[in-house]
């Protein structure tokens, strides 16, 4: 990727200025070229843009400072990490850790600084470390800054995925050594749920091996490089494993969409509740398809709020007054990088591949203007053919890493 070496020097000049005011304007002088166009890279190369990465790092050195100096008073903290008042940094704490700096103080009061010793009564990290004593917990806080600093956008989905789930982070002296993690999500059929998180491929097989007790119904793999499936399937060949299965990993990184004028024979808007009788007639056409059926009554219960309060953003497409297809969006930000989770769509046979496209477009143009990248990795394959008949990377997005799935 181009310009690798000038944003690895805008990184470390960032963190050289540590709680000294810092605008755009000063990195991207130092880096020797404007404003727009300097944003705009790093966002391309980092996943954020200039002054996300500031406040994230900011606020980054602040949490490690709370454990740090449990002593030191949080005004203190929050002068030396760049604000100027206590409520002003209180609030940019809780909105990237999801908790207010007393509170975020007090979870983590008298532990380790590695890892968390969160309580283990009737969770998933009981049964992990029952079976796999060897294990420990890590701070899944601490963990998501980690990933989110080697490459936010490798380990970006993965990073938001540990915060939305509440996953906990485990992993052995061994795992740990060569930066790998394992996150324990909900029990799926009474088994964990587990996601093995390396840099490489090197390792995989001892590590699967090592999780087996567990008798997991699947492990998702989350690499920091490139790996093929023929390296996964050489590496454990020979293991029980049904299937492995792929899935690509991509983000967008252009201008929002321009929708052609063709796109004009359609009324694309935001569901407001003066749609609701068309949203009803829609919804009647799903009565065996009760997970559709509840997407879209979700959906009509948005409708009382304002779109620009909704969390999740629905749009329709209209033709001659007739919904033909709804979509929604996922805003999932994690420490201060802002992704979408895909954008779902739900359409009518009726409904030409044309018009899905162009609400995907109008939908993704929503997550742009709200700050978020846009991250998916359904549109494609067999299901973008039953939603558009077009994939991601027909519109511009950039496969930024690859999920695997072992099946036992």
């Amino acid at each position: 990727m181009e310009n690798n070496e000038l944003i690895k020097n805008a990184l470390k000049y960032i963190d050289k200025l540590g709680a000294n005011k810092t605008t755009i304007e000063d990195v991207a002088k130092n880096a020797g070229f404007s404003v727009d166009y300097f944003n705009r890279i790093f966002r391309s190369h980092t996943g954020f843009n200039v002054m996300e990465y500031v406040r994230f790092r900011k606020l980054n050195r602040a949490a490690r400072m709370l454990r740090s100096f449990p002593d030191k008073d949080i005004i203190d903290v929050a002068l030396e990490s760049g604000y100027d008042s206590h409520e002003g940094f209180t609030r940019a704490f809780k909105e990237q850790y999801g908790k207010t700096p007393s509170e975020y103080r007090e979870q983590m009061k008298d532990k380790p600084m590695v890892w968390a010793d969160f309580g283990y009564n009737a969770t998933v990290s009981a049964e992990f470390r029952h079976i796999l004593p060897a294990f420990y917990e890590k701070d899944a806080d601490e963990v998501i800054d980690i990933l989110l600093e080697k490459d936010a956008f490798r380990y970006g989905y993965t990073a938001s995925s540990i915060a939305i789930n509440g996953s906990k982070i485990l992993c052995d002296s061994e795992l740990e050594a060569i930066g790998g993690y394992v996150s324990a999500d909900i029990a799926v059929g009474g088994k964990p749920y587990l996601g093995l998180i390396l840099n490489d491929a090197a390792a995989l097989r001892e590590n699967v091996e090592e999780l087996l007790p567990l008798a997991p119904q699947n492990i998702n793999l989350c690499f920091g490089c490139d790996v093929t499936l023929k390296e996964i399937e050489r590496a454990l060949k020979g293991m029980n494993c049904k299937e492995i299965t792929e899935r690509d990993e991509a983000m967008y990184f252009g201008e929002s969409f321009i929708l052609p004028e063709e796109s004009q024979e359609y009324d694309i808007h935001f569901l407001e509740m003066s749609d609701l009788v068309a949203l009803e007639e829609f919804i009647s056409r799903f009565d065996d398809e009760v997970f559709v059926k509840s997407g879209a009554y979700g959906v009509k219960r948005s409708l009382k709020q304002p779109v620009s309060e909704r969390a999740n953003r629905s749009a329709g497409v209209f033709k001659d007054g007739k919904l033909l297809a709804i979509s929604y969006d996922c805003p999932q930000p994690v420490h201060g990088f802002k992704i979408n989770n895909c954008i779902q769509s739900t359409r009518l046979p009726e409904a030409d591949d044309k018009a899905i496209e162009y609400l995907y477009m109008f939908a993704t143009n929503s997550v742009i203007e709200r700050g978020y990248i846009p991250f998916e990795d359904s549109q494609f394959g067999d299901y973008a053919k039953t939603h558009g008949n077009f994939s991601a990377y027909d519109l511009g997005f950039r496969k930024v890493n690859t999920r695997y799935s072992i099946i036992f």
